[in-house]
């Protein structure tokens, strides 16, 4: 039932995607020089209350790496590793040398991701959801690749009028709050990030795996079309 008065309010909904560049680098001479092939993506450190939101970034962020062109190492096998070598918390993780977690699995780079915020906030008859991430990925000799900080919110159209829009704007706040679209906002920032989807930049540079890894090779630097 839920899914489907769902469904129902997305024909009267708006889905408002913003992206940040506040915090973005790009070191696209160095990834000339390493030629990145494969991506080891450790667990987020995670800055809020929800524990979902670790396990989402994970589900969702090799999909997008791998349209990049990357391998990516699967994340339930990191995690296992990580922590037969000691390393049980993110904390531990992130604080660790990076050259020592990339020879751990031969990776060329690894990425880290740290979860701002992942909040679902009810004010008067309206539910905004917001996910804010930011990126890093560090060579497997501890040079600075890329970072990116990169948010989206989703807040259901505001209707103004009478009774009937007061009610149609309770229930779309009530069906957000009762089931924030986390997921599908996680994969925008994703794709603002890493793809360069509308956030007016071109994320990372197409890797070995991608259709236009060569004619990026072959440019000045920048990275060719997703």
């Amino acid at each position: 039932m839920m899914s489907r008065l769902r469904l129902a309010l997305l024909v009267i909904t708006v889905l408002v995607v913003s992206g940040c560049a506040a915090s973005s680098t790009r070191h696209y001479e160095t990834f000339h020089d390493v030629q990145l092939r494969s991506i080891l993506v450790v667990p987020p450190l995670n800055e809020v209350t929800d524990v979902q939101a670790t396990t989402s970034v994970l589900a969702t962020l090799p999909f997008f790496l791998a349209e990049k062109g990357y391998y990516v190492f699967p994340v339930n096998t990191v995690k296992t590793l990580l922590e037969f070598e000691g390393y049980y918390e993110p904390a531990e993780v992130h604080a660790a040398p990076p050259e020592q977690l990339a020879n751990l699995f031969k990776a060329d780079a690894v990425l880290y991701v740290t979860i701002h915020e992942w909040t679902s906030k009810y004010i008067v008859l309206a539910t905004s959801t917001q996910v804010d991430f930011g990126y890093r990925l560090v060579a497997a000799d501890g040079s600075l690749l890329w970072e990116k900080r990169s948010r989206a919110h989703y807040t259901p159209s505001n209707s103004s009028g009478g009774g009937l829009a007061l009610m149609l704007n309770a229930i779309q706040a009530a069906v957000e709050r009762a089931s924030p679209t986390y997921i599908p906002l996680t994969r925008s920032v994703h794709s603002q990030a890493l793809l360069g989807e509308g956030s007016g930049n071109r994320g990372i540079p197409p890797g070995p795996y991608h259709p236009g890894h060569e004619a990026y090779l072959t440019s000045d630097g920048l990275p060719t079309a997703r």
